[in-house]
């Protein structure tokens, strides 16, 4: 998993353009002094690092990675499909509610009398684990104790601060839920009438044939950048470098300022997303990014070595393509733009870097 993580980081697009604007979907306005760069010059923005020795690249050995879809990983997804959707089943005989039962109830939340925003299940019917935590201290505990069928009003204060939604910090409320049932969830069976209500699919056939085909693109596409990393990997252990701190520093930070921004747009301090979004730990987080720091100065002091030993430049047909490319993956408003923004230089070096990566991993050695 930690190779994985990596090699998708490292090598989904041209090293100098992922300082840039690290693929947020605009191009940035910011004055990038890499403009500037002059073709070839891929390495001059790590001036304090350097490359001592190239080692081989060519016929470099990598693991082989196996695309293979297999019966099992296409149920595991179907299992994890049918546990989404759960039926919910009365449970017999008991009607009062105790923790750690699931009840299915409806709610109307209401401040100063009227109902607010997002307060309420709408009639629908909710589900509520009694002691997960989902709702606001009080909601779950308040209904402990009370039987199925009745109506119980719980008067309750919203923390403060409260990301889901500002307004309500510190509020006053009084939540109306209706009991309907003590319920247990069991898992549906898998049959065409699932797969067209949940799927969309004709049938459950036709949706595990379109399963198998997305996970054999997933298992390609993820087997063709971890090999790409392995190639470029190998080529960065077989060489010697001396590396600046403060570069590689300013790697890790940027790439953790990167992680804080994403975090931020759920609300979430960063050690928090880490652990909901990407199940790792901070300290994990830190390894990794510590080790793509790394790749990503090795990597580039090697291509540009490998570009030069090789002297491979760009023609006017592979720029116009390539800058279209690049211009539609950053969501730039049209190749021109992109070219204006980043400079003619940058673009070229960065369809350069992408040969020699091309180049050392089509004549890498699976074995």
């Amino acid at each position: 998993m930690k190779n994985r993580w990596i090699a998708l980081l490292a090598l989904s697009c041209a090293l100098s353009l992922t300082a840039a604007c690290g693929k947020s979907g605009d191009v940035s306005t910011e004055n990038n002094a890499a403009q500037e760069i002059a073709v070839g010059d891929i390495a001059a923005e790590y001036p304090d690092s350097s490359l001592t020795r190239l080692g081989k690249y060519k016929g470099v050995e990598i693991a082989a990675v196996s695309t293979e879809v297999t019966d099992e990983e296409v149920q595991a997804q179907i299992d994890n499909l049918l546990a989404s959707y759960p039926e919910s089943v009365p449970v017999e005989g008991k009607t009062v509610v105790e923790e750690g039962d699931i009840v299915n109830i409806d709610y109307t939340g209401r401040l100063d009398g009227e109902e607010f925003e997002g307060g309420s299940s709408g009639g629908e019917g909710f589900d509520l684990e009694i002691g997960s935590g989902s709702f606001i201290d009080g909601f779950e505990d308040g209904l402990i104790g009370k039987e199925v069928g009745t109506t119980v009003d719980l008067p309750l204060t919203f923390p403060d601060p409260y990301s889901m939604n500002p307004d309500l910090a510190g509020k006053d409320v009084v939540f109306e839920v209706e009991i309907h049932a003590i319920v247990e969830h069991v898992t549906p069976e898998w049959n065409d009438e699932f797969a067209k209500e949940y799927t969309g699919a004709d049938s459950a056939a036709s949706y595990e044939e379109s399963l198998r085909a997305s996970l054999q693109q997933q298992k390609e596409e993820s087997a063709a950048a971890q090999k790409e990393y392995d190639a470029m990997q190998a080529v960065i252990d077989d060489s010697e470098f001396e590396c600046s701190e403060e570069e590689l520093q300013s790697l890790r930070d940027s790439r953790t300022q990167e992680y804080e921004t994403y975090a931020s747009y759920y609300g979430m301090e960063l050690d928090d997303f880490l652990v909901g979004a990407m199940q790792m730990s901070r300290e994990d987080f830190d390894s990794e990014v510590e080790k793509w720091a790394e790749f990503q100065l090795k990597c580039t002091l090697a291509v540009d070595a490998i570009a030069k030993e090789e002297n491979i430049s760009v023609s006017e047909e592979e720029y116009q393509t390539g800058l279209q490319t690049l211009a539609d993956e950053y969501g730039a408003e049209s190749p021109e733009a992109f070219e204006e923004q980043y400079g003619r230089n940058m673009v070229e070096n960065s369809l350069i870097y992408d040969k020699v990566v091309a180049l050392v991993t089509e004549q890498a050695v699976e074995i």
